[in-house]
């Protein structure tokens, strides 16, 4: 215990500069090795090659005086010193993330970059409300907005191809952290004019033991989605009622013109049910809800540009309609629901 603790405050002393000059290239791959724990991983990931990644991470051992990975089979693993260092090394990598946005700032939080990740759900109300007017009073920021799926966005994010992402689901990455952005109700999703099949009368709302019977188009199980929907209602995969769809435009059509429903966020449909093309229904016993998370490397320090960007994004969901009865086009209310 005393070992690792003089070894932690050497090496704390080394990355300070007390004793030897570190680069900052050498520091990158090491992080990338120790997070991807393979260098050919990091080497893809820094847009190196293996051998250049492994010729860093022997000459940064040469430079502070240990051992700072185990070959194994699958890889590489770090040792004791190697540890303390990667936590060395995340702060300095943040503190000149830091100090390089802070440069920026000085220039005032109206010139900049926007480099984000979003899912399909986000494209369908609240993107298209804010984006016109965004672009029009922030003339001189240059805004770049992906769309993918929560797996993919986490590797755009990993990548460096994107700053950050709203994710459905918090990735378990080593170099990731997360923050949680917002929260959403879901919603049983039908065609206009529909009724349950089992019901005698029109239903104001359905519980998780309702939707059994329905034919029900869901996304596949590599989606959260799926795993939030299967976590509190009971279907059965086998029984010729549930078809699998990955693709929010091509379900929506489908249930326009079929006696398919799905189980979707309020803010996937909200334009739709408020135009009139679709009904929705709010889900009791359990109540479902999915919540969606802000991606970036513990590295990135967002610009103030990104951070105003998402919170113009928070507002402009929070201030989408929400429901208190049901169907939803019966009664209509404009609550924050964060």
């Amino acid at each position: 215990m005393l070992f690792a603790a003089w070894q932690s405050a050497a090496l704390n002393e080394l990355v300070r500069g007390g004793t030897v000059d570190l680069d900052i290239r050498h520091i990158r791959c090491f992080v990338a090795a120790y997070e991807e724990g393979s260098f050919t991983k990091a080497a893809t990931r820094e847009h190196a090659t293996q051998s250049g990644v492994s010729l860093s991470i022997q000459q940064l051992e040469t430079t502070v005086g240990q051992k700072l990975f185990e070959r194994t089979a699958a890889g590489v693993a770090p040792t004791l010193a190697g540890k303390h260092f990667y936590a060395c090394c995340t702060d300095i990598l943040k503190s000149m993330k830091t100090a390089q946005q802070k440069m920026l700032d000085l220039a005032g939080s109206s010139v900049g970059s926007i480099n984000l990740g979003f899912p399909p759900s986000m494209f369908k109300a609240a993107l298209p409300l804010m984006l016109p007017e965004y672009v029009k009073t922030h003339p001189f920021v240059n805004v770049r907005v992906a769309e993918g799926y929560s797996g993919t966005l986490t590797d755009w994010v990993i990548s460096g191809e994107i700053d950050a992402a709203i994710v459905t689901k918090p990735p378990s990455n080593l170099g990731l952290e997360t923050a949680h952005f917002f929260r959403d109700r879901l919603v049983l999703v039908t065609r206009k004019g529909w009724r349950h099949p089992r019901a005698s009368s029109d239903l104001r709302e359905y519980g998780a033991n309702d939707l059994q019977d329905l034919k029900i188009i869901l996304p596949s199980a590599k989606h959260s989605l799926r795993k939030v929907i299967e976590s509190s209602v009971q279907l059965d995969p086998d029984s010729g009622s549930i078809l699998e769809i990955d693709g929010m435009l091509g379900t929506l059509e489908m249930i326009r013109k079929s006696d398919w429903t799905t189980i979707a966020a309020n803010i996937v449909v909200i334009e739709d049910v408020m135009e009139g093309r679709l009904e929705a229904y709010p889900i009791t016993q359990p109540e479902l809800w999915l919540d969606l998370f802000v991606v970036q490397t513990k590295n990135t320090l967002l610009s103030s540009v990104c951070r105003e960007f998402l919170n113009i994004l928070r507002n402009t969901l929070s201030r989408l309609p929400s429901y208190s009865v049901s169907p939803l086009t019966a009664s209509m209310a404009h609550t924050p629901r964060l």
